[in-house]
């Protein structure tokens, strides 16, 4: 391996390290406003290390193919102290104002939404029921006046007819209950 490819990979390691310090930051962000518990933070957890292995792995393959020297663990570890100590804290500040952007983006996102579509709906279906309920109680009314009409026929047909037009009456009874 040349002095070149070694500063390469040196700087790439450097560079891996401050990522994996960035995707860590994240990570505790994530967790800390999502508040992951059980099974999730081993999933999460597993995710990193794989993340950061496939970073480290890929990097290496790129600069030395894949050579693994001991000043390529000191590197990273390098990396990770420096970005933790000069950029953690605004990194973390970053983080943290683009997760509240894109949490009002998508209030706003959903408040546009239930004011374009959903208010409409409900206004519609709202009006609906009510001229559905007018023209109900109309009905109800243009049917009560047969049937107030009819209930003398029927009084007097109960008390002629007995048993043999019961069977009418009890249909009568029934359809005047319909409508209260």
């Amino acid at each position: 391996m040349t002095f070149y490819t070694q500063w390469i990979t040196m700087g790439l390691m450097l560079s891996s390290g401050c990522l994996m310090g960035m995707i860590l930051d994240l990570y505790r962000i994530l967790s800390r406003r999502f508040r992951f518990k059980g099974w999730v933070v081993s999933l999460v957890d597993l995710l990193y290390w794989t993340v950061a292995a496939g970073l480290v792995f890929s990097l290496l393959m790129w600069s030395n193919w894949g050579e693994l020297r001991f000043y390529i663990f000191v590197a990273i570890l390098a990396g990770w102290a420096i970005y933790h100590r000069w950029l953690s804290a605004k990194v973390s500040r970053g983080i943290e104002w683009g997760m509240g952007m894109v949490e009002r983006t998508l209030q706003l996102f959903l408040r546009v939404l239930q004011m374009m579509i959903w208010m409409p709906i409900l206004a519609i279906w709202n009006l609906l029921m009510n001229i559905l309920s007018r023209i109900l109680s109309l009905l109800r009314l243009i049917l009560r006046l047969p049937l107030w009409m009819l209930a003398p026929a029927g009084r007097w047909l109960k008390r002629v007819g007995g048993r043999l037009f019961r069977p009418v009456v009890n249909i009568l009874r029934r359809i005047r209950n319909w409508f209260p």
